[in-house]
Formats: structure tokens, C-alpha cells, sequence
């Protein structure tokens, strides 16, 4: 199923939100429902963040690697 980017970016920005919240408020620590949401909230974009850069990183290490390749064999 492909869905327009800005959708899909709702869609796994809910989800994270949601286990967020549920991982802060039944996990080790028991938060508060409060503070568990409010966590989530700092959290949610942190962990987004992080993804993209890995996403970019890996990306660009793949194309490095790849012209790497190609002036090897030249």
C-alpha cells in the first residue's frame, strides 16, 4: 500500500506517540499519564529525528561506497 509521505509521516508519528506513551506509563518507572504524555511529546519528533539522520547516513555511505567501487575497478 503506498500512502502520500505526509500521510505516512502521521501515520508512524501516531504509532510512536501512542507506544511512547504506553512505554513511559506501564514500563520500569510507572509515570504518571500526564507525564507520560508530556514525555511522549519531547520524544516523538527526538526519535523521528534520529531515524532520518540514520536514513541519510546510510544512504550517503552507500553511495560513497559505491563510487569507491567504481574508480577501483576503472
Amino acid at each position: 500500500m503506498n500512502l502520500p509521505q505526509p500521510l505516512k509521516l502521521l501515520a508512524v508519528s501516531s504509532a510512536l506517540y501512542v507506544l511512547s506513551v504506553l512505554f513511559f506509563r506501564y514500563g520500569r518507572s510507572e509515570m504518571a499519564w500526564t507525564h507520560a504524555f508530556l514525555v511522549a511529546l519531547a520524544a516523538v519528533p527526538a526519535m523521528l529525528l534520529l531515524s532520518w539522520v540514520r536514513d541519510h547516513w546510510n544512504d550517503r555511505a552507500r553511495e560513497t561506497g559505491r563510487r569507491w567501487r567504481e574508480r577501483r575497478h576503472s
